[in-house]
């Protein structure tokens, strides 16, 4: 079998699982690969020649170089530039298989960025009570003098609900009241405005 075969069919098979793949993402089919929790494959740290994992055995660090992504984009590289350099002419099986070696090692390489880049994007959109510290917002059911009412909030962007009593537990703050919450523990305290 001639080495142009042999890199030819690297490019057709990487090539075809990268479409398959970039296609299941894009649909939201697919999970990246934080979300798959490392199933996929070996999973290494950038720095360590070993994986590096907790005590659950789920990788530790964000950056991942032998993922599934990575081997696709790698198979479809080096066998597209090794096929295309010897095809062409431009350069001798030994020169064509060190080129395309680099070429596919510098996709998974960039692959890995990219997709470690894209888990940093990821937020948690979970609005918590301490969140609302400080905000200003108004009385949703009344707090009657030593009594719990609810007061809602803006907080993190998002109009909530929460469960508050009064800073001076004499006061009473009806509904409607303007209110600032001072500190939060398993209610807000709050404080007329």
């Amino acid at each position: 079998m001639h080495l142009q075969s042999v890199f030819f069919a690297f490019a057709v098979v990487g090539g075809t699982f990268f479409v398959l793949r970039s296609v299941s993402l894009f649909a939201g089919f697919g999970m990246d690969d934080a979300a798959s929790g490392g199933a996929e494959g070996a999973d290494f740290d950038a720095g360590d020649s070993a994986a590096v994992g907790d005590s659950d055995g789920s990788p530790s660090g964000d950056f991942r170089l032998f993922t599934l992504n990575g081997l696709v984009s790698f198979a479809f590289l080096f066998g597209l530039t090794g096929w295309l350099l010897l095809r062409d002419g431009v350069a001798g099986p030994v020169a064509a298989s060190v080129a395309a070696v680099a070429v596919g090692t510098f996709a998974m390489w960039a692959t890995g960025r990219i997709f470690s880049g894209a888990r940093k994007l990821q937020t948690d959109g979970t609005v918590r009570i301490a969140d609302a510290v400080g905000a200003d917002g108004e009385v949703y059911l009344a707090i009657r003098p030593g009594k719990a009412g609810q007061v809602r909030v803006v907080a993190r962007g998002q109009s909530k609900i929460f469960d508050a009593r009064a800073s001076d537990p004499a006061e009473d703050l009806p509904t409607g009241t303007p209110v600032r919450v001072l500190s939060a523990d398993t209610a807000l305290v709050v404080a007329r405005k």
